[in-house]
């Protein structure tokens, strides 16, 4: 009985084929005489006189209407799905059959871990970055995360050479646009070696300065346009903006009188440059308010630290970024550029 079935499954492909071509057969036999006879012979002037016969029409329409016919039927009866008809034919032909060449397994994406934090920690001299960039990392380590602190200029190889020209006193008749390209110099390199590898396996990045720095020193202390420093720097940092900076205030005679000497390079400008500077900070936190937060340094280290530990907690992946013990090996660590 199981024969029988097997056998009549497949006869019936070729019954749909012979019922398909009766019919066909029937539909032309019948219409075909009466639609040449309505049709007639009809004269077409293109170009030329051409004489238009009514049978010919007649058997073009069931012409195409068993082709039409014939294409239902192959998409219903094809037995083998995916495979080039042209290269089926091809090999049935040749007396073999047609064998896909084998696709290789497409291999998954690595999964995408989750983008890190960038925190920038600015201000002018004695304003306390350090300090406060130093404590919230540790704050940040104790609550499980993989943290980065670095600063800037100096974070490379490459930086420490430029931060030796930019700082030291001994460097003289450097030009304000030329200091404004060594820093930006030294910012791409630690943008590209430094920051974006440790955001991109979702660490906390804690960095003393960024590119607001030049805006203050180099554009306002420096009296550059800042638009042309803010563009600049664009470039060469790829468009990279913190998430969260926080700006230390603190009257500039104030922050000098904290410094150890002997001053460096920038450290011995004038008053008058260090006033141009304050001024500029608090010039580009007013025009970006969502991503400053403003603090009077003068106030006590225990209570600034609480603050920013705050505002930090509002932008942190919660609780812990995506493959942090994965990427520390077994346990969140503060690693120090």
């Amino acid at each position: 009985e199981a024969g029988a079935t097997a056998a009549d499954g497949g006869d019936r492909p070729v019954a749909y084929l012979r019922s398909v071509a009766l019919v066909i057969a029937l539909v032309a036999v019948a219409a075909v005489p009466p639609a040449a006879g309505a049709i007639g012979v009809r004269h077409l002037d293109l170009g030329g006189d051409y004489d238009f016969d009514g049978t010919g029409a007649a058997l073009l329409v069931a012409g195409l209407l068993a082709l039409l016919a014939g294409l239902v039927a192959f998409r219903r009866l094809d037995d083998r799905h995916g495979v080039p008809l042209v290269a089926d034919l091809r090999a049935a032909l040749q007396g073999r059959v047609y064998t896909p060449p084998e696709r290789e397994p497409e291999q998954e994406p690595p999964a995408r871990r989750e983008r890190g934090v960038f925190i920038a920690f600015e201000g002018g001299e004695g304003a306390g970055k350090t300090t406060q960039a130093r404590l919230a990392a540790i704050w940040l380590r104790d609550h499980g995360y993989d943290v980065v602190t670095t600063h800037e200029p100096g974070a490379t190889k490459t930086g420490m050479r430029l931060r030796a020209m930019l700082l030291d006193k001994e460097t003289t008749g450097l030009s304000s646009r030329a200091e404004t390209l060594l820093y930006a110099a030294d910012r791409a390199d630690h943008v590209a070696n430094v920051i974006v590898p440790a955001m991109e396996r979702g660490a906390i990045v804690v960095s003393d300065r960024y590119v607001d720095s030049s805006l203050a020193y180099q554009g306002y202390g420096r009296e550059q346009r800042v638009e042309d420093i803010a563009e600049v720097n664009a470039w060469a940092t790829g468009g990279l903006v913190p998430d969260l900076t926080v700006l230390l205030e603190v009257p500039p005679q104030t922050g000098l009188g904290r410094l150890p000497a002997p001053a460096d390079r920038i450290e011995s400008e004038p008053r008058e440059f260090h006033e141009r500077v304050h001024a500029g900070f608090r010039a580009l936190a007013e025009a970006d308010p969502d991503r400053y937060l403003v603090l009077d340094a003068s106030r006590p280290q225990g209570e600034l630290s609480r603050e920013i530990q705050y505002r930090i907690r509002e932008i942190l992946p919660d609780p812990i970024p995506a493959g942090t013990e994965d990427a520390t090996s077994t346990f969140p660590v503060i690693t120090d550029y």
